[in-house]
């Protein structure tokens, strides 16, 4: 799998404040609610870890790929930098690490590692943990934002949020929409859809046992690649 597809095809969100200046109507108020619930969870964020299920469908075979599921693991570093660690489990093992900039996919099943310096798509780690400890003037200086009810994900109440990419980011080019589903108890969103840019296809993931702030350890964020593996270099 190439890295900056997977890159792009997972996301996970926190972390927001809106202040409204308009009348009170019903969706403003679950806007209001919503994004304020996000706030107080990203309030002394450090780290977030969950398990989860992802799923990609292709609109010309009106099909779901195999799901995937795993563990994520995200922390902030002193810098303030992303430490990521995407870890899947099923159908095979493959690890993702995202440390200063340098992306590692590695794959076991085929002994190869493909390594990345994002460098300046750097910020193409962020739709990893899109919105986890980030103001809400940042998040809307990339999305509109607009309230559109809620549902309930596995039995979890949720608020439900449409971000549309504002055309002056460039990030239209990747994606036309993000739904994010918030889970009203915690302001920590449990579900999310990226809807291609160009085409109906989308990515679904569903996040279970979630935690914030539990310690990871240092090493989570390490690649040891053992001796002998195929390492290939992505410019």
């Amino acid at each position: 799998m190439n890295i900056f597809r997977l890159l792009i095809g997972i996301v996970v969100c926190f972390g927001l404040t809106v202040f409204s200046i308009y009348p009170q109507t019903k969706d403003a108020q679950g806007l209001e609610q919503a994004l304020h619930q996000m706030e107080a969870a990203g309030k002394g964020f450090r780290s977030f870890t969950a398990q989860f299920v992802q799923q990609r469908y292709t609109a010309v075979l009106n099909e779901f790929d195999p799901p995937e599921s795993g563990e994520l693991d995200y922390a902030l570093a002193p810098d303030g930098s992303a430490l990521i660690r995407m870890e899947y489990h099923k159908p095979g093992l493959r690890i993702l690490t995202i440390k200063g900039g340098l992306a590692t996919l590695y794959q076991p099943s085929i002994n190869q590692a493909q390594i990345a310096n994002l460098g300046k798509n750097k910020n193409k780690a962020e739709y990893l943990v899109l919105g986890i400890g980030q103001s809400p003037a940042k998040l809307q200086q990339t999305y509109s934002i607009q309230y559109q009810g809620t549902e309930a994900v596995n039995g979890a109440a949720c608020w439900v949020l449409l971000l549309t990419p504002k055309p002056s980011t460039g990030v239209a080019a990747m994606f036309s929409a993000v739904t994010l589903w918030v889970k009203k108890s915690s302001g920590i969103p449990i579900k999310d859809k990226l809807q291609d840019s160009g085409n109906k296809n989308y990515t679904l993931i569903t996040f279970s046992n979630e935690q914030l702030n539990k310690p990871i350890p240092a090493s989570r964020f390490e690649q040891k690649l053992p001796p002998g593996v195929e390492k290939q270099v992505i410019q």
